[in-house]
């Protein structure tokens, strides 16, 4: 009888809490004469949660991604025109990144090389997303990769165009584009970053590979 009456005292409760919001509610808008503008703000924040929940959705920045970077300008000749083939397993709430990296090839204009198994540099992966609703959000991905001599950072800023879904209507595969730097000689370029293998990887190369 007694766990009735503690439930019939949460339940009024409740209700009394309700109550006395919508007369705040009520009351703000009869002192202020500004109804209008309580409901377009109730609208802007509905808007924003759609676009959040379904054009700028966390699962969108897990899984496989498949980066292409290359090189404009390094302190060591060599890498110069380099081109760098990563594969990317990321897993995201939505705004912090984790995951991992393999180096799986790289190509000059003289040479390429097609990493398999032990030959591949692995790395570990952290980051950020900074998810905008206007323009396009940013992914901000910190490489510490493992090297023959010693280890080298890398970092991606990657823009997620917001109108991509065009380019799956047509079934088009459209990668994202940014920057990157490497403490690597200092080796800094350009980056796309996408769900598909670049058709460029070194294992189609019929070059030579490099020593």
């Amino acid at each position: 009888m007694s766990f009735c009456i503690t439930l019939e005292f949460y339940v009024l409760s409740a209700c009394q809490a309700i109550v006395s919001a919508l007369d705040v509610i009520h009351n703000f808008g009869l002192g202020s004469s500004n109804y209008g503008s309580l409901v377009a703000a109730l609208g802007t924040a509905l808007v924003i949660f759609t676009i959040r929940e379904f054009f700028n959705r966390a699962a969108n920045y897990s899984g496989v991604f498949h980066t292409k970077s290359s090189a404009t300008s390094s302190a060591y000749n060599p890498y110069k025109n380099l081109v760098t083939f990563h594969t990317l397993i990321l897993y995201s709430d939505g705004y912090i990144i984790s995951g991992t990296s393999e180096k799986t090839g790289d190509m000059t204009p003289e040479a390429c090389n097609d990493f398999e198994g032990v030959g591949k540099s692995r790395g570990v992966i952290t980051g950020r997303v900074e998810r905008n609703y206007i323009r396009s959000s940013v992914l901000h991905l910190h490489i510490i990769e493992k090297g023959k001599l010693r280890d080298s950072t890398i970092y991606m800023l990657v823009k997620i165009d917001r109108y991509r879904f065009f380019g799956l209507i047509f079934e088009r595969f459209i990668p994202f584009s940014g920057e990157f730097y490497s403490t690597a000689a200092n080796t800094k370029g350009t980056v796309l970053c996408g769900r598909e293998a670049f058709k460029e990887h070194p294992s189609k190369c019929s070059r030579s590979p490099s020593v």
